[in-house]
């Protein structure tokens, strides 16, 4: 079942609870994520997303739940070109990061109607863009659809866009997790698997340089502790933590395990690629329990496609074709995911 909220300057919060009490609330506001509750192995209800409140919601440079878009990840030198073109955005950073110039797609509230079929309530979250309003070419039409599951524990997201122009389009969601509960601990002790054999490397200006087979600091494939390696040497150097793609040409599965709770998220997607972000530099945001933004406090996982676009337009959508990505989200209870 579901209810609809009215929050402040306009916000519309859906309320969802499923069969098993699992808990999703969703926000027409960066057609976000704003709250996921989950049952740990003793049937508690807690909070497992870094969702802020309300006075840090309208100022979140972290883009907790968010989407975000029309590019996920860095431009170099906020610049990029389509055919013969050069196109300049402008963005805070001196390389692009997420924002998508000055009317980014994460902070606008988007149009909504919702559907209720038999085994899901479906979200579909709409926004339009004219040419270069955001700095990007092209009238968009970006549709982001929830699938919120009345039986599992399971949420879907659905990207849909279409533009009227060859466009750069590479569109995730920001969702930062924390399967302990209501933050009691920080990620360091949950344990991550990702079936991915190459990581991204950085140049001096934190852009994508070039990829590299997985050494041991970042090798994810058989389920490690986040908290392993991640204060060695290569792991801090430029990017203090986790800020890194990982790639190859299959479709992307990963798990996030806390053996305390065993909690366990499953994350599949059509992407390949997904960035793993784990909350390497705190800021003053304050989220729903009271608890202040802090180092390795939750882990943002981005399926999205790999971004170095200087790589000949490599996330380039061509005009009237569909853009149609999907992330689906599997919320469990384990008692033995091999780990120990």
């Amino acid at each position: 079942m579901y209810t609809i909220l009215t929050h402040a300057r306009g916000i519309k919060l859906i309320d969802f609870y499923n069969d098993n009490n699992f808990h999703v609330v969703l926000s027409n506001y960066g057609a976000s994520i704003f709250e996921i509750q989950q049952k740990n192995k003793a049937g508690i209800l807690e909070t497992i997303t870094l969702s802020p409140q309300s006075s840090n919601y309208f100022n979140n440079d972290k883009f907790s739940g968010l989407t975000v878009g029309r590019v996920a990840g860095r431009i170099k030198n906020s610049e990029f070109t389509i055919g013969d073109k050069t196109y300049k955005i402008k963005s805070p950073n001196p390389n692009f990061l997420h924002h998508s110039g000055p009317k980014t797609i994460s902070y606008r509230m988007y149009d909504f109607y919702i559907n209720n079929f038999a085994e899901s309530t479906k979200v579909t979250y709409v926004l339009k863009i004219k040419d270069m309003e955001d700095d990007f070419p092209g009238d968009l039409e970006l549709r982001v659809i929830y699938s919120l599951y009345k039986k599992i524990d399971k949420i879907t997201i659905e990207f849909q866009a279409i533009s009227s122009k060859d466009t750069l389009l590479n569109i995730t969601n920001h969702t930062y997790f924390n399967l302990s509960g209501n933050l009691k601990r920080n990620i360091l002790d949950e344990y991550l698997t990702i079936n991915k054999s190459y990581v991204s490397m950085f140049d001096k200006d934190f852009c994508l340089e070039y990829m590299e087979a997985l050494t041991k600091e970042f090798d994810f494939r058989k389920s490690m502790k986040i908290g392993e390696y991640i204060e060695s040497q290569k792991v801090q150097n430029m990017t203090k933590g986790y800020d890194h793609y990982y790639m190859d040409k299959k479709p992307l599965e990963l798990t996030l395990y806390d053996p305390t709770s065993n909690r366990c998220l499953e994350i599949k997607s059509d992407y390949h690629d997904v960035v793993i972000y784990t909350n390497n530099h705190e800021n003053n945001t304050l989220y729903l329990n009271g608890v202040k933004d802090k180092k390795y406090l939750g882990i943002a996982i981005e399926p999205c496609l790999f971004s170095n676009i200087l790589t000949k337009n490599g996330l380039v959508t061509k005009a009237n074709s569909l853009y149609d990505h999907i992330i689906e989200y599997t919320f469990t209870i384990k008692e033995d995911t091999n780990v120990k």
